[in-house]
C-alpha cells in the first residue's frame, strides 16, 4: 500500500512508469542511468507539508504518528476515476511522453574515457555516460557534409541524427599545390547499443559505435611566421586551441586517428612543412592517453615536409659548388632522420620479440586474381601493425627517392654516383649507397601493396589507405615512361575498387543506425 513505512514498493518515477524498481538509495539506479529524474520515495514524512499535497497532484490526508510524524496517503478521486497520479493508466500518450522524455535525455549524454587509459587507435574502449558503459568500437570516414547531414536538418532533435551516406566521395589524396591551408571538419557521433527490450538495458557484452564524419582539401600550404601574427593559422579552429586542447575524449581521438595522419600526408605529398612538427604538439596530446608505434612513427614522419620543400629548393638551382654545399648538409640532416627510423623500427622488434610474434609473415594463400604482380600478401599480428608498416614502407619510398636526388647533385660534378665510379665525393660516412637505388626502392613499393590487402580487411578507417596507394600507383606510373610496371598499374587500378567498394559496405551499414551528435571539430 501506498504510504506504508518500511514497504520497498519502488520509487515514484518507477512506479509512475509501471516497471520494476531496483530500490536503490537515494535515487534509483535505473532512473540515473538512463538519465532520469528520480522521483525518490518520499511517501513518508516528519511533519505537515503542503508542499508534499501539491506535488502529489491528488487529494491526500494526512494520519499524526508518533513522535509528531505523520503518513500521507494518496488516494483517487472521482475526477481521476479512482487512480491516484502515483497510479496514472497505461495508455499510448503516456508511452509516448516518456519515450520523449528519454529521447531528450539521450541527446544530454556526455560520454568520457574510463580508466586505465587506452590509446586511441584502440579499436575498441570502454566510453561512460550517464546511459551506463560500454565498449565502443572506432571508425572514420571521409564525406560530404551537403550531401551526408540534409537529412538530419529536418528531423527532431530528440530522435538523433540521420545519416546519408548513399553518395560518399572516392578517396582523392591527389596534392593540389595551391596556396591554400590545409584545413579538416569533423563530426563525432555516437551510436549506444541496442538496448534488451525485456530488461530494457544494453548487454555487456554489446558494442557501441564511435564515428568521426569529416572532410578535407588536398592543399598544405604554409608560413613561418608566429601564430599571433599569422592571419590564417588564427582563424584555424583546429589549431588555435592549442595541443592541450587534444588531451581528452572526443577531442584526442579525432586529432590521433583522423587530423594529424590527414594533415601529415597531405604535408607530405604537397612537399610543404606543418605546424604539427613543433614539439609541443607531439607530446602534450599524449599526456593522459597512452602512445602507440604508429603515433611514434608520425613524430618521426612529421619533419620529412621540411626536408622535401628544402630538397625542391636546392634542385631548382643551377648546378655550382654552392649547391652541392647545401645538398650535402641536407643529407646530414637525412641521415639522422635515417637513424630515428631505425632506432623506432628496433624498438617495434623488440616489443614483438618479447611477446614471442614477428612483425609479419608471409600469407600460404594467394588471393585470386589480385596480387598476381607480387610473390604474395602480408599478415600481420593486429590491424594497427599493418597499418604500421603501410605507412613505414610507404614514407621511405617518398624518403628514399629524395635522398637519391640529393646523391645525385652531389655527385654531378665526377658523374651519376649510380655507375659505381670510384671516384667519390665527401659524404656522411653512415651513407649506404646501394640502400637508396631505385631497384630497393622499387622493393618497397612492392612491399606495401603486399601489405595494403590485410589492411584493407581489418580497418575501420579505410580512408587512410588512400594516400599509400597514391604513392604507389604514382610510383609505377612513373616507371611506365620506360615501359615496365603494367601489372602493378592494373593491380593499383582493381585495389581502388576494392577501396571504395570497402567503403560503401560501411556507408550501407552505418547509415541504417541512429546517432547522437557528441562534438564538432573544425
Amino acid at each position: 500500500m501506498v504510504g506504508v513505512p518500511g514497504k520497498y514498493k519502488g520509487c515514484n518515477t518507477c512506479r509512475a512508469r509501471r516497471v520494476a524498481c531496483d530500490n536503490a538509495r537515494p535515487f534509483c539506479k535505473k532512473c540515473t542511468d538512463y538519465g532520469r529524474e528520480c522521483g525518490g520515495y518520499e511517501r513518508e514524512v516528519s511533519s505537515w507539508n503542503p508542499c508534499l499535497l501539491i506535488r502529489a497532484g491528488s487529494r491526500s490526508c494526512f494520519t499524526p504518528g508518533k513522535h509528531g510524524t505523520g503518513t500521507v496517503f494518496i488516494v483517487g478521486t472521482p475526477d481521476d476515476k479512482g487512480r491516484c497520479s502515483s497510479h496514472p493508466p497505461r495508455n499510448q500518450q503516456g508511452s509516448k511522453k516518456a519515450k520523449g522524455n528519454e529521447a531528450r535525455a539521450t541527446a544530454k549524454l556526455e560520454f568520457v574515457t574510463t580508466e586505465p587509459w587506452q590509446p586511441a587507435w584502440a579499436d575498441v574502449a570502454p566510453l561512460s555516460s550517464a546511459a551506463g558503459s560500454y565498449p565502443f568500437r572506432f571508425v572514420a570516414l571521409q564525406t560530404n557534409f551537403n550531401s551526408t547531414f540534409q537529412t538530419s536538418r529536418a528531423s527532431s532533435p530528440g530522435n538523433g541524427v540521420t545519416l546519408s551516406l548513399d553518395t560518399l566521395p572516392p578517396p582523392n589524396t591527389t596534392p593540389s599545390f595551391g596556396g591554400e591551408a590545409f584545413g579538416l571538419k569533423a563530426h563525432s557521433l555516437i551510436h549506444l547499443p541496442q538496448r534488451n527490450p525485456d530488461k530494457q538495458t544494453a548487454s555487456n557484452h554489446a558494442e557501441g559505435i564511435c564515428m568521426f564524419l569529416y572532410e578535407q582539401n588536398c592543399s598544405a600550404a604554409y608560413t613561418d611566421e608566429e601564430l599571433w601574427k599569422d592571419s590564417s593559422a588564427l582563424s584555424d579552429t583546429i589549431r588555435a586551441p592549442g595541443p592541450a586542447a587534444y588531451q581528452s575524449f572526443p577531442d584526442h581521438h579525432f586529432f590521433a586517428r583522423v587530423y594529424r595522419p590527414n594533415a601529415i600526408w597531405a604535408a607530405l605529398l604537397n612537399r610543404q612543412p606543418t605546424f604539427l612538427c613543433s614539439p609541443e604538439w607531439t607530446i602534450i596530446p599524449w599526456e593522459r592517453h597512452p602512445r602507440t608505434p604508429l603515433d611514434d612513427l608520425l613524430d618521426i614522419v612529421v619533419l620529412l615536409p621540411s626536408i622535401y620543400s628544402r630538397a625542391d629548393r636546392i634542385t631548382s638551382l643551377e648546378p655550382s659548388s654552392a649547391r652541392r654545399l647545401k645538398a650535402k648538409d641536407l643529407l646530414s640532416n637525412c641521415v639522422n632522420i635515417e637513424r630515428q627510423f631505425d632506432i623506432w623500427y628496433c624498438m617495434l622488434r623488440q616489443r614483438l620479440d618479447e611477446s614471442g610474434s614477428p612483425l609479419y609473415w608471409a600469407a600460404d594463400v594467394v588471393p585470386s586474381g589480385t596480387q598476381a604482380p607480387f610473390s604474395g600478401t602480408f599478415t600481420f599480428p593486429s590491424p594497427l601493425l599493418g597499418l604500421v608498416h603501410v605507412y613505414y614502407w610507404t614514407v621511405l619510398v617518398g624518403f628514399h627517392q629524395c635522398v637519391y636526388s640529393l646523391l645525385n647533385i652531389i655527385f654531378e660534378c665526377v658523374g651519376d654516383f649510380s655507375s659505381g665510379t670510384d671516384i667519390l665525393p665527401e659524404i656522411p660516412p653512415a651513407i649506404n649507397l646501394e640502400k637508396y637505388q631505385p631497384a630497393q626502392t622499387r622493393m618497397l613499393v612492392a612491399n606495401i601493396c603486399r601489405s595494403l590487402d590485410f589492411s584493407l580487411q581489418t580497418t575501420a578507417q579505410p580512408n587512410l589507405l588512400a594516400a599509400p596507394l597514391w604513392v604507389v600507383a604514382e610510383f609505377y606510373h612513373g616507371i611506365g615512361q620506360f615501359g615496365d610496371g603494367d601489372l602493378e598499374r592494373q593491380w593499383c587500378a582493381v585495389f581502388q575498387g576494392m577501396l571504395q567498394a570497402k567503403i560503401g559496405e560501411m556507408s550501407s551499414c552505418l547509415q541504417e543506425k541512429k546517432w547522437i551528435e557528441v562534438k564538432q571539430h573544425g
